[in-house]
C-alpha cells in the first residue's frame, strides 16, 4: 500500500505546487518558502523512488529476466503497472524496428516465426497508399496551420508505431530457451512455459473463440489463444495453471495454450525432444 501511494506522491506533490502558486492562495513570501519545501520533498522522493528502480532492474537482471522485462519492473517502481509497461514499450518498439530493417538475417534453429499469415503487413501496405490523401485531406480542408502540423506529426508518428509493431511480430519469434519454450506476440503477448508442465501437445488447427489476432484468453475453456490469421496450429496442454502476459490487461492463467506458428510441425517435434529430456529419468 504504502509503494502504491509513493508512485502518485510525486505528481500529487507537482499538482499542488502548481495549484498554490497559480491559485494565489499564499502571500509571496509564503509561496516561496512552501515551493522550495516541496521541491526538496520532490528531490528526496525521486531520488529514493530512482535508485529502488535501478536496484529492481538490477535484480530482475541477475534473476534472469531479458532487459524490457528487468526495465519495466525497475519502471513499476515509479510508476503503475499499466503505465511502466507502456513506457518500457515506446523503445522496445523501435528497436524492433531498426532490428528489422538492419539485421535481417537466417533465423536461429531454437527460434519459430509466426507471422507469415499475419494481415498487418498488408494492413501497412494499405495504410502506406492512403497515408499521403489523409495529409493531402488535412491541407485543404484545416485552415489552422498549427493543427495541420500537429495532425501531420501524429499521422507520420503512428505510420512509424505501425511498422514498429509489424517489425516487433516479425523479429520476436517464439523460442525454445534453456528452460522453457518463450511465446509472444510481438510486444503484445509474452509468456515462458517451462518444459516439465508440458503435459501433452498436439497438432491441430482452431479458430479462436473471438476470431481476431493477438492473445485472447477463453476463461470457459481455461484457455489461451495466440492467433495469427485467424487460427491456431499447435495445442499445449499443462499441468499447472500458467500465466500468458499481455500488454495492459490483466489475464488469468490458464491450463491450455493454442498458438500459431509458420512450421508447426517443428516446433512440435523440436518441443516433444526438449519436454522428454526435461523430465526425470
Amino acid at each position: 500500500m504504502l509503494e502504491r501511494a509513493i508512485k502518485w506522491l510525486l505528481p500529487a506533490m507537482v499538482v499542488a505546487e502548481v495549484v498554490l502558486v497559480r491559485a494565489g492562495l499564499l502571500d509571496p513570501r509564503s509561496a516561496v518558502a512552501v515551493v522550495v519545501a516541496i521541491e526538496f520533498l520532490l528531490l528526496l522522493v525521486a531520488g529514493r523512488q530512482i535508485i529502488a528502480a535501478v536496484r529492481r532492474y538490477r535484480r530482475g537482471r541477475s534473476a534472469g529476466l531479458d532487459i524490457w522485462a528487468a526495465v519495466e519492473d525497475g519502471l513499476a517502481v515509479l510508476l503503475p503497472r499499466p503505465v511502466a509497461r507502456a513506457v518500457a514499450l515506446e523503445p522496445r518498439i523501435w528497436v524492433c524496428l531498426g532490428t528489422w530493417l538492419f539485421r535481417r538475417g537466417r533465423l536461429q534453429e531454437d527460434k519459430f516465426r509466426y507471422n507469415k499469415r499475419s494481415p498487418v503487413g498488408v494492413l501497412l501496405i494499405v495504410v502506406v497508399i492512403t497515408s499521403p490523401m489523409e495529409l493531402l485531406l488535412f491541407e485543404l480542408l484545416i485552415p489552422w496551420g498549427w493543427l495541420r502540423w500537429v495532425l501531420l506529426v501524429a499521422a507520420v508518428y503512428m505510420l512509424v508505431w505501425a511498422f514498429g509493431f509489424y517489425a516487433s511480430i516479425v523479429t520476436l519469434p517464439h523460442k525454445l530457451e534453456a528452460n522453457g519454450l518463450r511465446l509472444r506476440y510481438g510486444t503484445f503477448a509474452d509468456a515462458l512455459i517451462p518444459y516439465e508442465e508440458i503435459a501433452a501437445l498436439e497438432l491441430k488447427r482452431l479458430k479462436p473463440p473471438k476470431g481476431r489476432d493477438g492473445l485472447c484468453v477463453a476463461r470457459d475453456e481455461n484457455a489461451a489463444y495466440l492467433t495469427v490469421g485467424g487460427r491456431t496450429d499447435l495445442t499445449l496442454h499443462l499441468r499447472a495453471a500458467h500465466l500468458v502476459q499481455g500488454l495492459f490487461r490483466p489475464t488469468p492463467p490458464v491450463t491450455t495454450v493454442h498458438l500459431s506458428a509458420d512450421e508447426p510441425e517443428r516446433l512440435a517435434r523440436e518441443l516433444e525432444r526438449r519436454v522428454e529430456s526435461s523430465l526425470p529419468h
